[in-house]
Parts: C-alpha cells; sequence; structure tokens
C-alpha cells in the first residue's frame, strides 16, 4: 500500500553529512526523515579511516585553501570553509563525541602552506564515528527509511520550491513532502560509469573500481540538474592506490586496495602492456595524481599507453606475505578497518597469496619469456626493462623515475609473477553548485528556494584536496544545512497542486547535461 510521508525536512543520503543535518535540524525543531536507498546508512563514512586535518588557524586555513581551490570557489566560501573547519573542535565536543588529537601533520601540499596541521581522529575509524552519529539519530527518535530510492523532486514550476520528493520503496513509490526543504547528502558518483566517462576519463572505466559505497551512483546529481542546479568541481576526484583488476571486476569494487604497498621495499615493480616501467612504484598514490602516469594518453595512437598495466614481482617478494593489505593488518596497524570491501567482508585477501594464484587474478611464470607472454608483453622489452631495474638496484639510484632507493631489491629469483592493475577511486568530489548556507545554486547564481545539500555531493574541493578533509567537511557542512533548512517559512500546500516530473525522466547523462 502506498504511504505518503509528510515532515519539514527531508533528507536524502544517510552518511555522517546527512546524520549531521538530521541532528541539527531536528535539534532546531523541525520534524526529519531520512531516505536512504541502500539497505543501511553508512556512506562513505562508515569505510573511511575517520581522519579529519585541519588548519591551526583561521587565517592559516583561508590561505591553504585559497590555494588549494586555485579559482575554483568564491572567497566568501573560502572563509566560511575555513571557520567551519577550524570549528570542527567545538563541534565534536558540543555533540557529546570523545575524540583524541593525534600529533600534527605536514600538508600534503607544503608548498602552499608552511607549518603543521591538527589531526583529530574519530577512533579507531570512520565506522565507529558513524556508528556515534547513528545512535544520535537514534536518540532523537529520528525516522529512517532505508531500502528508499528517491527519484525526483517535486517542485513549484512557478516559485521553483522544492515541496518534497518521489521515491520508491521496496518496490512501492512513495511520496514525501517537505515543508521546509530538501537536503541532499546521498553522495558522489564512483559508482556510475557513464558520469566518470563524461566527467574524466572516457574509455577507461572498466580498469576504474570504487573503494567506497555502492551507493554513489550520481543520484544528486541527477536531482539537482532536474530541479535547475548548476554543477561545479565535476573533474574533481580523489584516486586511491591500485588494486587488482579481475577480482574487482568480479565483486564490483576495489578488491586488493594497496597493491605494492604492504611491502613498499622489496622486488616488483609496474609495467605496462609493452612491458615497460611507467611511475615510481613507491609513490603515495592515495589522494593525489600520480594515478595519472598510467593515464597518459598517445594521440599518435590513440590510446592509453600505459593500460593495461601489471604488477610483476619474484618468489622472494611473494614469500614475504600478502601483496595487498587484509583485515587483520589493518586491524593492527589502525585499530580498525577501512574500504567497503574490507567493512563488509566482501573479499579478504589471503595471507600467503595462493587463493589469488588458484584463481587465476595472480599470473605465475617460469621464465621472463613466459611473464611476457602471460602479459602480452614482448620478451625482449620486458627483458631490457628487469635488467634497467636490476641495475638501478645495483646502484642504489633510479635514474628513470627516482624510486627511493632503499625501496629497491633485485628482481631475480623465479618463478614470476604478475598481477593486473586497476584504478582505485576514492571518492569524487562533484556535484550541485552550493552557497555558504549549503542551499543549492543555478546556472544564474539564484539560490533555488528549499533545496540544500552538503557532503561530498558538491564538495568544497575542486582541484587539490588535503587529505582527511572530506570527512570533517561531512560534519561541518551537514550541520549549516540541517540548521539552515530548519529556518525555512514552513509551506502549506501539498505537492498534489503541481507539477511532478516523471520518475524516470532522467535515466542517463546525456539526459542530464
Amino acid at each position: 500500500m502506498k504511504k505518503d510521508y509528510d515532515v519539514d525536512v527531508l533528507i536524502v543520503g544517510y552518511g555522517a553529512a546527512g546524520a549531521n543535518a538530521a541532528i541539527a535540524a531536528h535539534d532546531a525543531g523541525a520534524r526529519v526523515l531520512i531516505a536512504e536507498k541502500l539497505g543501511a546508512g553508512g556512506g562513505n563514512s562508515a569505510v573511511c579511516a575517520g581522519a579529519m586535518v585541519i588548519p591551526e588557524s583561521i587565517e592559516a586555513a583561508i590561505a591553504y585553501y585559497r590555494a588549494l581551490s586555485s579559482g575554483t570557489v568564491g572567497e566568501e566560501m573560502i572563509r566560511a570553509f575555513a571557520e567551519a573547519m577550524v570549528g570542527i573542535p567545538d563541534l565534536l565536543s558540543r555533540l557529546g563525541l570523545e575524540f583524541t588529537a593525534g600529533p600534527p601533520i605536514s600538508p600534503s601540499f607544503p608548498s602552499m602552506m608552511s607549518g603543521k596541521l591538527k589531526q583529530i581522529h574519530i577512533n579507531p575509524t570512520g565506522e565507529n564515528g558513524f556508528r556515534f552519529l547513528d545512535g544520535q539519530v537514534k536518540d532523537r527518535k529520528i525516522e529512517v527509511l532505508t531500502d528508499t530510492q528517491v527519484k525526483t523532486l517535486i517542485q513549484n514550476p512557478e516559485t521553483r520550491e522544492i515541496l518534497g520528493a518521489k521515491a520508491q520503496r521496496k518496490g512501492q513509490d512513495i511520496q514525501l513532502l517537505a515543508r521546509k526543504g530538501v537536503i541532499l547528502t546521498c553522495g558522489g558518483y564512483a559508482y556510475n560509469p557513464a558520469m566518470l566517462a563524461n566527467f574524466n576519463f572516457p574509455g577507461v572505466t572498466d580498469y576504474i573500481f570504487s573503494w567506497g559505497s555502492p551507493g554513489n551512483t550520481g543520484d544528486g546529481i541527477n536531482l539537482a540538474s532536474e530541479a535547475g542546479a548548476a554543477l561545479w568541481h565535476m573533474a574533481a576526484i580523489e584516486w586511491g592506490r591500485f588494486c587488482a583488476r579481475e577480482p574487482s571486476k568480479r565483486f564490483g569494487t576495489a578488491i586488493g586496495y594497496g597493491l605494492g604497498r604492504t611491502k613498499r621495499a622489496g622486488s616488483y615493480m609496474f609495467v605496462n602492456k609493452f612491458g615497460e616501467r611507467f611511475m615510481a612504484e613507491d609513490a603515495l598514490l592515495s589522494h593525489c595524481k600520480e594515478q595519472l602516469d598510467i593515464l597518459r594518453y598517445d594521440h599518435g595512437n590513440a590510446e592509453y599507453r600505459n593500460l593495461p598495466a601489471f604488477m610483476i614481482f619474484d618468489r622472494t617478494y611473494l614469500s614475504r606475505g600478502p601483496i595487498a593489505p587484509t583485515a587483520q593488518m589493518l586491524q593492527k596497524k589502525r585499530g580498525g578497518i577501512v574500504g567497503y570491501c574490507l567493512v563488509n567482508k566482501i573479499y579478504d585477501w589471503s595471507a600467503d597469496n595462493q587463493a589469488e594464484i588458484d584463481e587465476g587474478w595472480v599470473l605465475q611464470a617460469e621464465t621472463v619469456a613466459d611473464l611476457a607472454d602471460k602479459i602480452g608483453a614482448e620478451t625482449g622489452v620486458l627483458e631490457a626493462t628487469i635488467r634497467q631495474f636490476n641495475r638501478a638496484c645495483t646502484e642504489q639510484c633510479d635514474s628513470l623515475f627516482g624510486r627511493n632507493k632503499k625501496t629497491l631489491a633485485p628482481f631475480e629469483t623465479p618463478p614470476y609473477f604478475a598481477v593486473e592493475l586497476g584504478l582505485s577511486l576514492v571518492n569524487t568530489q562533484g556535484g550541485p553548485k552550493r552557497n555558504v548556507n549549503c542551499q543549492v545554486l543555478d546556472h544564474n547564481q539564484r539560490v533555488i528556494p528549499r533545496l540544500y545539500a552538503a557532503g561530498e555531493l558538491g564538495s568544497f574541493f575542486g582541484f587539490l584536496y588535503q587529505v582527511g578533509s572530506n570527512y570533517p567537511e561531512a560534519w561541518a557542512f551537514g550541520q549549516i544545512a540541517g540548521k539552515m533548512a530548519a529556518t525555512e517559512t514552513p509551506l502549506n500546500e501539498t505537492p498534489h497542486q503541481f507539477h511532478v516530473p516523471r520518475l524516470d525522466r532522467i535515466d542517463s547523462l546525456h539526459e542530464l547535461i
């Protein structure tokens, strides 16, 4: 049977931003409803490391965020973002959350900021942080509708006001009336290949696998665009460490995230389809742009020269333990588990790599010629690459890519192994453009009445990203969105008076843009 809901504030998406928005709106006196399309809340927030990295002062924050944004946001937003981020400790204290301050760390871009950044951890990981927020939501008796996908917003065609939403819950259509406003906190588009191709890298989506929640399919982008929103920061994405492509294809999420990072030193290297190295294997990779080396485009041959790519290694490296992080390793290192795959127990890499060899995800070869054949490279090219690499090990100098000499070990002990690389995507930053009050803007920079957004959907970050920033951003701006929506004057009209777009109106990016 169809069931309608009549509340003040409707929140679409239940991660850290959605939970904070719900808490703030409720505490400001609003009746709140949360719609979450998956069977449980959390989103990327519940699988992240839980780090909050912020500058020491407002002045330092403004200067740093201005440099990072490189003109992608205005001065008013830079100041508002700086104030919100520096105010995170006070926010956590007001919510009653116990947290620890870690040792100050260097900024991700030290040339853009002198000094250190404060580091706060929701111990041990984001999973515990969301557990706290979920408890706060339950304590306030805020209703959460899981398995509920919002399909379209209900909008007054004359005033452009957002009146609520149409959704599907467990196969049934329902109508959600929001008398004060709707807040979109439903994440990015990391699981939407069409958007990844159109906004980023056409032709490589088969190599890209999300590290985060499968709920990030770009729903908020479709919803806001249909209501007339402008988009921003669509090309801004945060890469993670390499994963194993074949098991990631099978499970639909990044498997083996962190290849080459469990043991940075050793007899391994990254090679392309020709058998050539293309980057320093000890590169940081997480939340940076060094993965673009693998995406170098050869215009002459109209191809991504370095795809497919492989991590190759010898028996010595294999014998040192798992080549990808395991749940046990993360538990020991962090005190908790991160990443959608491991948090949700989808697949855990074996301790001796044998299960992955048996599956054929890790290829085994007795000779270099056999290894070259298995990865589709020319034997002579791969042999030359290995000779050069071993010479760099002997000379303790990687003249090609500058890999740290302490990580170099000769590639020489058969049998040899290869695993095809996939690109892990931590999250996307793009979405509807918003102002300092989290109000969504149209193409003329006008507010779309009663429509708000927070979190990774339309994040502040449009160019360079400081590690540990999206998580506190979700808390701070979720709170702002919730408070602002709760101050709206409630509407008395019912949505039946106005145009309700077809549920299937936007099914593809082609209709969106």
